[in-house]
């Protein structure tokens, strides 16, 4: 659309001049270069940069410069905005968990780093979905469990905040997919270059809970919800002041989703895998190069095909949102069935009656020796 539009004010203004000339040209000339006639040589044609040709020529001359000038004020103004406009379509939301905005037409989707692996299906769903997912994966892989899975994650979430602080890509390299893995390095090379750190003082993680399990024939999926807090802010390197150059020095609670993904082939190994600082693949310490293949096996560990990776990290609007779309911890416990247990303990068998019990008669016969107007003889 841009090239369309400049193409016409081109036109427009080779028109102005009269000539069918050079870009330069405002007479009657094949060249814009010429001062007289065709071409680089000086012949008798009337050229707008020609001293020849009348008052016409020069009246034309100003007219076609001050029409150019207009025209060429129109186009930076055109192309400034296009630039804004394209901004705007970026990923423009405040940055949270080490994903900076700054650089957001390098992202490629709004409010959303790295790509996820095959269909990953539902971002969240019911508790009962997401026991059900559960017990899909333990169906390959019985070692797979909620707690000590969550536990792992809680390790990758303060890794990757320590590559971003210390803005080292190469630690986060360990549990990052490959696709967000680049444009996480790709925020950190830019900190680099503008000699500018983040600083997320304080961080916390408030809590850590699954909001979707799905497995398919290719890939297994678990959606994570961090609820976090800090505070947020650059500061600028390039002299001993350490000015803040943006942010808050102010705690503020925040909340993301974040994905993680492998093969469906895959299968927990305790006290083994990449959350664990050893290569999946030959259980050796975790020593990846730059591309996520182990320097020992030369197994692309961060593919997915070994054990989890995170692929994607996806914003949500609010904390509140956050927080009133989060699925139960557990599964609720089921009503307990009509008229079973004691009154005040719930779901508890009572004992059954004992031989003799008549609910007719008042309860259980008199024992032997009961006298109705003594009561029982006094004991020997």
């Amino acid at each position: 659309m841009k090239g369309i539009i400049y193409a016409h004010l081109t036109d427009l203004l080779l028109r102005a001049g009269g000539g069918s000339g050079g870009g330069r040209s405002s007479g009657g000339g094949s060249s814009g270069r010429s001062s007289g006639g065709g071409g680089f040589s000086g012949g008798s044609s009337s050229s707008g940069f020609s001293s020849g040709g009348g008052s016409g020529g020069v009246g034309s001359a100003i007219a076609g410069l001050i029409f150019g000038g207009v025209c060429l004020f129109i186009i930076i103004i055109f192309i400034l905005i296009a630039l804004r406009s394209s901004r705007k379509k970026g990923y423009t939301g405040e940055h949270q968990a080490g994903l900076v905005t700054d650089y957001a037409s390098a992202m490629a989707a709004a409010n959303a780093t790295g790509q996820a692996l095959g269909n990953m299906g539902p971002r969240s769903g019911s508790r009962a979905e997401i026991d059900a997912g559960i017990a899909a994966i333990q169906a390959h892989d019985p070692a797979f469990n909620e707690p000590d899975f969550l536990s792992d994650v809680n390790r990758a979430f303060f890794t990757i905040q320590q590559a971003w602080t210390e803005r080292k890509p190469e630690i986060s390299r360990q549990v990052m997919h490959d696709g967000v893995w680049q444009q996480h390095k790709f925020q950190i090379d830019q900190y680099l270059s503008g000699n500018k750190q983040n600083i997320l003082d304080n961080l916390a993680i408030q809590n850590t809970r699954m909001v979707s399990a799905t497995t398919d024939e290719a890939f297994d999926t678990i959606v994570v919800r961090f609820f976090a807090s800090c505070a947020d802010y650059d500061i600028d390197l390039s002299d001993d002041k350490r000015k803040v150059i943006r942010g808050s020095k102010n705690i503020e609670d925040w909340a993301e989703d974040w994905i993680f993904q492998r093969s469906s082939k895959a299968t927990t190994k305790p006290n083994a895998g990449t959350m664990n600082k050893k290569c999946p693949n030959c259980g050796a310490p975790l020593d990846l190069d730059l591309q996520g293949v182990c320097k020992y096996c030369k197994a692309p560990v961060m593919s997915g095909e070994f054990d989890w990776v995170l692929t994607r990290i996806e914003q949500l609007p609010s904390y509140e949102y956050a927080q009133q779309t989060l699925p139960p911890a557990t599964s609720p416990t089921p009503p307990p069935a009509p008229n079973a247990g004691f009154p005040g303990f719930p779901g508890q068998q009572g004992y059954p009656p004992q031989q003799g019990y008549d609910p007719n008669q008042g309860g259980y016969p008199p024992q032997q020796g009961y006298d109705p107007n003594q009561g029982y003889p006094p004991q020997q």
